[in-house]
This record gives C-alpha cells, sequence and structure tokens, in this order.
C-alpha cells in the first residue's frame, strides 16, 4: 500500500510539472505574439534632425529594412551639405533596435515609438531633458 501512494505521489508531480511547464509555454507563446505585433510595423523610412553642437542640426534618414539591414544618411546642416552614407545590419531585442556600423562594429540604439523611433544613449536610455523630443525619427 504505501508503494502505491509513493506511485501515485510522483505521478501527480509529474502530471503537475508537466502543467506548469506548459503554462509557462503559453505564456511565452503570448508574450512573443504581442512583441510581434507591437513590432511588426516598424519597416520603413524614418526622418528627423538631431541636435548638434556647431551646426544648426544633423538631418537623419534611416530605412529599416525586413532583412535586418538599414541604410542610414546623416546630413550635417549648413556644413558643406555632404551626406555620409551608411548601410549595416541591425538586430531586435524587444523594442529596442541595435544598428551595427560593419567597418567599426559601433553600436547605435533606437527604441521603437508608435510610428517613432527614438535615438537612446549608449546605455539604451532614452534621453531626457529639454532637448530629448529632438531625438526623435518619424516614419515616413
Amino acid at each position: 500500500m504505501k508503494k502505491l501512494s509513493l506511485v501515485l505521489a510522483f505521478a501527480l508531480a509529474i502530471i503537475m510539472v508537466s502543467c506548469t511547464n506548459n503554462q509557462s509555454k503559453n505564456n511565452e507563446q503570448e508574450a512573443t505574439v504581442g512583441q510581434e505585433e507591437t513590432t511588426q510595423d516598424f519597416y520603413g523610412t524614418y526622418e528627423g534632425v538631431l541636435p548638434c553642437a556647431d551646426c544648426p542640426g544633423i538631418k537623419i534618414v534611416l530605412t529599416l529594412k525586413d532583412d535586418t539591414t538599414y541604410d542610414l544618411s546623416t546630413e550635417y546642416l549648413e556644413k558643406g551639405n555632404e551626406t555620409i552614407a551608411t548601410s549595416g545590419v541591425y538586430t531586435l531585442e524587444k523594442d529596442v533596435i541595435t544598428l551595427i556600423t560593419p567597418s567599426t562594429n559601433e553600436e547605435t540604439y533606437y527604441k521603437i515609438l508608435d510610428g517613432k523611433l527614438a535615438l537612446l544613449g549608449s546605455d539604451k536610455q532614452l534621453n531626457e531633458g529639454e532637448l530629448a523630443d529632438q531625438y526623435i525619427l518619424t516614419k515616413k
């Protein structure tokens, strides 16, 4: 009788663990679906003018493609109108896009907002202060 009770208790424990694992997997799947819905529409071209210490601003045009590549053009306004073009790859983790510059492996971070991208600091935090709104690129 003791053996039967032990076997039943063991079987019950296995069933409970199995149910818990299935619930965790369902929660992970739901989170992934929610993330896909949030971020699936971020592909496209974004524009903005970022603050500049010695010029009126830096015009940025960033195109994110669905094959995890990007094109970036940067123009320092009133500084000879030379446009610097860069292409590379990006990664996506939750709602943060990391642009990787191929020649230097430098990383630049953007947070996905509703129809916009916010340039993040090297600590992956939003810029704060009176110029914070100027670090936003708007989707075209």
